[in-house]
């Protein structure tokens, strides 16, 4: 499974074959709890950037952990829960983005508690 969510190579369903490369993870500077996820994502004739950013809410409920299962874990174990849920969740939406054919480069995809995943793009 580490392998997968870090480096894969994907065959979308248009033929096309993409190599996806996981890049960083950090909390968000100004909004605290939440994290940030990016991903590099080549095709033979595109290289373009997606982010996945993810509330400490939306995991807790995601994964049913309490503020008590919260408490008894270290930061360390805390934020390694969430950056492999964060790289499931936006592995899962980069497959059926690229199966669908879209291929906007620095789009942010949001899961929040409570709401559909929102897609930015951001425009240069």
């Amino acid at each position: 499974m580490f392998r997968q969510l870090n480096e894969l190579q994907y065959n979308a369903k248009s033929g096309k074959t993409y190599i996806i490369y996981f890049l960083k993870f950090w909390e968000a500077k100004g909004k605290k709890g939440d994290f940030v996820t990016k991903y590099q994502i080549r095709s033979s004739d595109r290289d373009f950037v997606w982010y996945g950013r993810i509330s400490k809410e939306r995991v807790m409920d995601d994964l049913n952990l309490t503020s008590g299962d919260i408490k008894r874990l270290s930061n360390e174990e805390l934020e390694h829960k969430i950056e492999e849920h964060l790289k499931k969740l936006l592995v899962y939406v980069i497959k059926k983005g690229l199966d669908r054919g879209f291929v906007e480069p620095n789009t942010e995809f949001v899961f929040y508690k409570k709401s559909a995943i929102k897609k930015r793009v951001w425009k240069r």
